[in-house]
């Protein structure tokens, strides 16, 4: 009985890794060329901009929440860039400093609203959703941006060592995201959250601050993306994220970051991501309609939302039963 429990154990944490190579071995039978080492490198960098947003959601996810702006931060921001930098002539690195203040600042905005008045982050996230959506197309019009600098397109464009640049960029943002929700003591205050949050108050934890930051953190991942996202498409556009919460969520909630709040890990975000971009990278290939795509990516979340509750409801009977 032991063994099969850590058997169990095992395949629940680490199963995710398996239906990723699983994956990646049926496409690799499907189409020789998937399998070569430029195609994975370009899988790697596609997929960039998913994971790093979706290393913020990962926070507002295990602290109970959801962001459904995300897309259109992504928009936002690369317009706001993009005017700067093209229309105003300022310098790349200032530019992006203050988007990502902007940014942050409205995060901080949605955490507040969330906290303080106890609205539902669904609702607060997607009202903010359309006010950034509306601004993205305020800003030009709904035209696109073009001609940026050539120095700040090489964060998207570029490679180090054969390695393109935003594949190291995601490994930044992976790390930081791991160091503060593993090596920072204010780590566990996320998932204390989420677990019980009248527990973590009771416990001294300012759950109101802890919250404000954790939209604050998913803003700034959202920025990072859209910082990216930008270099590499080398167009700010107002459409440039739009959609993509989609992919964010099913990334996270199919490597294993629970939507119930209380669990979560980097780790999962990556595979969870990288599912995503071997998926679409694949189906590209075979030739499958991008509609398909589309369904394939609804089920997969469908699923993936169904397992995570079935999960979370046998953990809550087992502690019952304790």
């Amino acid at each position: 009985m032991k063994k099969k429990s850590i058997a169990s154990k095992i395949i629940k944490e680490y199963g995710i890794i398996l239906v990723l190579i699983i994956t990646v071995i049926i496409f690799s039978c499907l189409k020789e060329k998937f399998r070569t080492v430029s195609n994975f490198l370009t899988i790697l960098k596609q997929t960039a901009p998913v994971c790093i947003c979706s290393i913020g959601m990962c926070f507002v996810l295990i602290t109970g929440g959801i962001n459904l702006s995300v897309g259109f931060m992504e928009s936002a921001t690369c317009m706001i860039c993009g005017v700067m930098m093209v229309w105003w002539g300022w310098n790349p690195v200032i530019s992006v400093f203050i988007v990502f203040l902007i940014m942050m600042l409205i995060g901080s905005l949605q955490g507040f609203v969330i906290a303080k008045y106890r609205v539902a982050p669904f609702i607060v996230t997607l009202a903010f959703m359309n006010i950034l959506k509306g601004i993205s197309f305020i800003i030009t019009g709904g035209l696109n941006i073009s001609g940026l600098p050539d120095n700040f397109c090489q964060l998207g464009l570029g490679s180090l060592f054969g390695v393109p640049i935003p594949i190291y960029m995601m490994l930044l943002a992976l790390f930081i995201g791991y160091f503060i929700l593993n090596k920072m003591y204010v780590g566990r205050f996320f998932y204390a959250i989420g677990s019980n949050e009248e527990a973590a108050r009771l416990s001294g934890i300012n759950v109101k601050l802890v919250k404000i930051a954790t939209y604050v953190i998913g803003s700034f991942f959202a920025t990072f993306a859209g910082v990216v996202q930008l270099a590499r498409i080398k167009t700010a556009s107002p459409n440039n994220g739009s959609g993509i919460e989609n992919d964010i969520i099913t990334a996270c909630v199919l490597g294993g970051v629970s939507m119930a709040g209380g669990e979560g890990k980097i780790y999962q975000v990556f595979v969870g991501s990288m599912i995503i971009a071997v998926l679409n990278n694949g189906l590209i290939m075979c030739q499958v309609s991008e509609y398909w795509q589309i369904i394939v990516k609804g089920v997969i979340l469908l699923f993936a939302v169904i397992y995570d509750m079935i999960q979370k409801n046998q953990k809550n009977k087992v502690v019952t039963i304790d």
